[in-house]
Protein backbone atom coordinates (compact mmCIF):
# COMPACT_ATOMS: atom_id res chain seq x y z
CA UNK A 1 0.00 0.00 0.00
CA UNK A 2 2.97 2.43 0.99
CA UNK A 3 4.50 2.24 -2.44
CA UNK A 4 1.53 3.91 -3.87
CA UNK A 5 2.07 6.86 -1.38
CA UNK A 6 2.88 10.09 -3.89
CA UNK A 7 1.79 13.27 -1.42
CA UNK A 8 2.70 13.61 2.41
CA UNK A 9 0.82 16.28 3.86
CA UNK A 10 2.53 17.58 7.39
CA UNK A 11 0.60 20.06 10.52
CA UNK A 12 2.41 22.65 10.96
CA UNK A 13 2.13 23.12 14.95
CA UNK A 14 3.47 20.39 17.12
CA UNK A 15 4.77 18.59 14.29
CA UNK A 16 7.12 20.87 11.67
CA UNK A 17 7.08 23.68 14.67
CA UNK A 18 7.76 22.17 18.22
CA UNK A 19 5.38 23.64 20.08
CA UNK A 20 1.60 24.31 20.02
CA UNK A 21 1.85 27.51 18.15
CA UNK A 22 4.10 28.77 15.50
CA UNK A 23 2.89 32.31 15.29
CA UNK A 24 3.77 33.01 18.84
CA UNK A 25 7.28 33.63 17.98
CA UNK A 26 6.47 36.28 15.69
CA UNK A 27 3.54 37.87 17.84
CA UNK A 28 6.95 38.20 20.38
CA UNK A 29 8.56 39.44 18.09
CA UNK A 30 6.33 42.14 17.17
CA UNK A 31 6.09 43.18 20.25
CA UNK A 32 2.18 42.18 20.51
CA UNK A 33 3.27 38.69 22.35
CA UNK A 34 0.40 40.50 25.52
CA UNK A 35 -2.51 40.93 23.01
CA UNK A 36 -1.56 37.32 21.36
CA UNK A 37 -1.90 35.86 25.03
CA UNK A 38 -4.84 37.64 26.07
CA UNK A 39 -6.48 36.21 22.96
CA UNK A 40 -6.03 32.80 23.90
CA UNK A 41 -7.50 33.28 27.34
CA UNK A 42 -11.09 35.07 25.68
CA UNK A 43 -11.37 32.44 23.55
CA UNK A 44 -10.69 29.17 26.18
CA UNK A 45 -13.24 31.98 28.62
CA UNK A 46 -15.64 31.74 26.13
CA UNK A 47 -15.09 27.71 25.40
CA UNK A 48 -15.18 29.32 21.78
CA UNK A 49 -15.30 27.04 18.71
CA UNK A 50 -12.06 26.57 16.68
CA UNK A 51 -13.85 28.72 13.84
CA UNK A 52 -14.71 31.60 16.38
CA UNK A 53 -11.01 31.35 18.02
CA UNK A 54 -9.64 32.26 14.52
CA UNK A 55 -11.80 35.29 13.98
CA UNK A 56 -10.64 36.39 17.80
CA UNK A 57 -6.89 35.95 16.99
CA UNK A 58 -6.99 37.56 13.72
CA UNK A 59 -7.81 40.59 14.97
CA UNK A 60 -4.22 41.12 16.97
CA UNK A 61 -2.72 41.20 13.53
CA UNK A 62 -4.92 44.13 12.23
CA UNK A 63 -2.10 46.75 10.68
CA UNK A 64 0.55 44.76 10.80
CA UNK A 65 2.21 44.73 7.45
CA UNK A 66 2.03 41.27 4.97
CA UNK A 67 5.22 42.55 2.68
CA UNK A 68 8.08 40.39 3.12
CA UNK A 69 9.40 42.73 6.41
CA UNK A 70 8.12 40.37 8.42
CA UNK A 71 9.64 36.96 6.23
CA UNK A 72 13.02 37.45 8.54
CA UNK A 73 11.63 36.44 11.37
CA UNK A 74 10.19 33.43 9.95
CA UNK A 75 13.01 32.27 7.94
CA UNK A 76 14.94 32.17 11.55
CA UNK A 77 12.24 30.48 13.59
CA UNK A 78 13.73 27.26 15.25
CA UNK A 79 11.99 24.19 13.98
CA UNK A 80 11.00 20.30 15.67
CA UNK A 81 14.77 18.58 15.63
CA UNK A 82 15.33 17.26 12.18
CA UNK A 83 12.26 19.16 10.31
CA UNK A 84 14.15 20.57 7.47
CA UNK A 85 16.62 17.03 6.94
CA UNK A 86 12.90 15.22 6.55
CA UNK A 87 11.48 17.17 4.08
CA UNK A 88 14.52 17.10 1.73
CA UNK A 89 15.14 13.64 2.56
CA UNK A 90 11.30 12.54 1.59
CA UNK A 91 11.61 14.99 -1.33
CA UNK A 92 14.87 12.90 -2.66
CA UNK A 93 13.00 10.42 -2.55
CA UNK A 94 10.27 11.67 -4.98
CA UNK A 95 7.10 12.55 -2.74
CA UNK A 96 5.43 16.04 -3.23
CA UNK A 97 5.66 17.29 0.71
CA UNK A 98 4.05 20.22 1.88
CA UNK A 99 1.73 21.36 4.79
CA UNK A 100 -1.58 21.84 6.17
CA UNK A 101 -1.66 24.01 8.60
CA UNK A 102 -4.56 25.25 10.94
CA UNK A 103 -2.82 27.97 13.09
CA UNK A 104 -0.77 30.13 10.30
CA UNK A 105 -2.20 32.02 7.70
CA UNK A 106 -0.25 32.13 3.89
CA UNK A 107 1.52 35.51 4.70
CA UNK A 108 3.52 32.93 7.20
CA UNK A 109 3.79 30.06 4.95
CA UNK A 110 5.13 32.09 2.26
CA UNK A 111 8.37 32.58 3.61
CA UNK A 112 8.20 28.71 4.66
CA UNK A 113 7.59 27.62 1.69
CA UNK A 114 10.43 29.20 0.35
CA UNK A 115 12.63 28.19 3.55
CA UNK A 116 11.41 24.69 3.39
CA UNK A 117 11.13 23.86 -0.33
CA UNK A 118 7.77 22.62 -0.09
CA UNK A 119 5.40 21.48 -2.94
CA UNK A 120 2.27 23.38 -1.58
CA UNK A 121 1.24 25.10 1.80
CA UNK A 122 -2.29 25.28 2.70
CA UNK A 123 -3.71 27.58 5.45
CA UNK A 124 -6.33 30.22 7.02
CA UNK A 125 -6.97 33.08 4.97
CA UNK A 126 -6.18 36.40 6.84
CA UNK A 127 -7.65 39.65 4.82
CA UNK A 128 -5.67 42.60 3.84
CA UNK A 129 -6.37 46.25 3.13
CA UNK A 130 -3.36 48.48 1.60
CA UNK A 131 -0.40 46.13 2.60
CA UNK A 132 -1.72 45.11 5.82
CA UNK A 133 -3.67 42.73 7.61
CA UNK A 134 -7.09 43.87 8.41
CA UNK A 135 -8.27 41.76 10.88
CA UNK A 136 -10.32 39.47 8.72
CA UNK A 137 -11.11 35.60 7.93
CA UNK A 138 -11.32 35.05 4.39
CA UNK A 139 -10.90 30.88 5.37
CA UNK A 140 -10.78 29.04 8.38
CA UNK A 141 -8.72 26.06 8.04
CA UNK A 142 -10.62 23.57 10.30
CA UNK A 143 -10.45 19.96 10.61
CA UNK A 144 -12.85 19.25 7.70
CA UNK A 145 -11.43 22.16 5.83
CA UNK A 146 -7.83 20.67 6.02
CA UNK A 147 -9.28 17.44 4.47
CA UNK A 148 -10.75 19.32 1.49
CA UNK A 149 -7.49 20.65 1.46
CA UNK A 150 -5.48 17.55 0.22
CA UNK A 151 -8.79 15.82 -1.70
CA UNK A 152 -8.41 19.03 -4.07
CA UNK A 153 -4.84 19.21 -4.16
CA UNK A 154 -4.65 14.89 -4.97
CA UNK A 155 -7.50 15.87 -7.54
CA UNK A 156 -5.56 18.40 -9.41
CA UNK A 157 -2.37 16.84 -9.25
CA UNK A 158 -4.37 13.27 -10.80
CA UNK A 159 -3.70 11.57 -7.67
CA UNK A 160 -6.23 9.68 -5.30
CA UNK A 161 -6.56 9.12 -1.48
CA UNK A 162 -4.55 6.02 -2.01
CA UNK A 163 -1.79 8.35 -2.84
CA UNK A 164 -1.84 10.54 0.53
CA UNK A 165 -0.16 10.05 3.55
CA UNK A 166 -0.31 12.70 6.45
CA UNK A 167 1.37 13.36 9.79
CA UNK A 168 -0.15 15.88 12.53
CA UNK A 169 -0.88 16.09 15.73
CA UNK A 170 -3.68 17.22 16.72
CA UNK A 171 -7.65 16.38 16.45
CA UNK A 172 -8.70 18.84 13.82
CA UNK A 173 -5.79 16.78 11.57
CA UNK A 174 -8.30 13.29 12.42
CA UNK A 175 -10.76 14.61 9.13
CA UNK A 176 -7.67 14.61 7.09
CA UNK A 177 -6.40 10.92 8.41
CA UNK A 178 -9.57 9.65 7.27
CA UNK A 179 -8.76 10.37 3.34
CA UNK A 180 -5.08 9.21 3.91
CA UNK A 181 -4.13 5.35 2.83
CA UNK A 182 -1.13 5.92 5.37
CA UNK A 183 -1.06 8.17 8.78
CA UNK A 184 1.12 9.22 11.22
CA UNK A 185 0.18 10.73 14.61
CA UNK A 186 3.09 12.63 15.85
CA UNK A 187 3.19 13.25 19.24
CA UNK A 188 -0.71 13.17 19.49
CA UNK A 189 -2.34 15.91 22.32
CA UNK A 190 -5.34 12.95 22.63
CA UNK A 191 -5.76 9.31 22.40
CA UNK A 192 -8.44 10.21 19.82
CA UNK A 193 -5.92 11.45 17.55
CA UNK A 194 -3.30 8.39 18.34
CA UNK A 195 -6.65 5.90 17.69
CA UNK A 196 -7.41 7.93 14.32
CA UNK A 197 -3.98 7.15 12.62
CA UNK A 198 -2.48 4.53 11.02
CA UNK A 199 -0.11 4.32 13.62
CA UNK A 200 1.95 6.80 16.31
CA UNK A 201 5.13 7.88 16.87
CA UNK A 202 6.23 9.96 20.33
CA UNK A 203 9.31 11.68 19.23
CA UNK A 204 11.03 14.93 19.34
CA UNK A 205 13.26 14.49 16.00
CA UNK A 206 10.77 14.54 12.69
CA UNK A 207 13.67 11.95 11.06
CA UNK A 208 11.91 9.62 12.84
CA UNK A 209 9.08 8.98 10.05
CA UNK A 210 11.41 8.63 7.37
CA UNK A 211 11.59 4.78 8.14
CA UNK A 212 7.93 4.71 7.04
CA UNK A 213 8.47 6.30 4.03
CA UNK A 214 11.62 5.12 2.53
CA UNK A 215 11.27 3.33 -0.57
CA UNK A 216 11.62 -0.29 -0.60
Amino acid sequence: MRHKIKVIALDLDGVIYDGPSAVYPVAKALGIEKEFLEALVKVREKRASFREGIVEGSKIWMGVPVDRTLDSIIEHIPLMSGAEESILQLKAWGYEVGIISSGVSQFYLRPLTQRLQLDFAYSNILGETDGAHDGTVLHVMDGPAKAQAAATHLGNRGYSQENLASVGDGENDIDMFGISAFSIAFNPTSKAVSEAATLTINSKDLRDILLHFKPE
